[in-house]
Parts: C-alpha cells; structure tokens; sequence
C-alpha cells in the first residue's frame, strides 16, 4: 500500500494528537520524540477518540477510563488483546505520510472516530 499524505504538521490541530483519514481507517497522529507516530484513533475499550488523550511518558491515555498505549508499539497497559495497531509516519516535502497497511478492520463493531472533522 502506498504512503498517504495527511496533511503539513502547520495545519493539523494537535490536541495531542490529530484524527485524520488516512484511506478508509482514521488514524490519530501524535507529535513526538523529535517525529510523529500514528496509532488508530479508536480506543479497543469504547472507542474514545485517542488523539484527545493525554500523553505521559511516551504513552497516549485514552480520555475515557485511562487506558494506556504505548506510542511506538499500541502495547496496552490492560493485556495485548487490546493493542492498538501503529502505522509509520514520515515527512516528504513538508507533507506528513502515513502508511496504512492492509490489516483488516476491527469487526467488533468499533468505528473509528473522527471527532473533530474540520482536522
């Protein structure tokens, strides 16, 4: 699958992290170590938005019940079976790139979501 462009760094709100479509899945990218990693959006719990979370060490905190992943890898601080996945990021002429691979979707009935849609 090729790199998806998602946007200048510039123009996405980061709060921490930034809900954008990158194909047909909503990933959220989060500024970080010098970079930007990329998680799916959705928390496995009760699909909270993960870019409204709060970082801590190197951890996004979903808003909801404070479930923790692991930015680098979507470990889960409550037991692998609610990992997240994570994509690469990088920059190519300014324009951040994500690379979503061909995982099939969450059938449980989650949805990503895309809380702020204007991002």
């Amino acid at each position: 699958m090729p790199w998806i462009p998602i946007g200048r760094p510039a123009d996405l709100q980061f709060t921490p992290g930034a809900a954008v479509r990158a194909g047909d899945r909503v990933v959220a990218v989060f500024p970080f170590e010098g970079g930007y990693v990329a998680t799916d959006n959705a928390c496995p719990h009760a699909s909270a938005p993960l870019c409204d979370g709060a970082i801590l060490g190197g951890r996004i905190v979903c808003s909801l019940h404070l479930w923790e992943f692991d930015l680098r890898t979507g470990a889960c601080d409550v037991g692998p079976q609610w990992n997240v996945r994570t994509y690469p990021v990088r920059t190519s002429d300014g324009v951040l790139e994500v690379l979503v691979d061909a995982a099939p979707q969450p059938t449980d009935g989650r949805t990503d979501p895309m809380p702020n849609e204007g991002r």
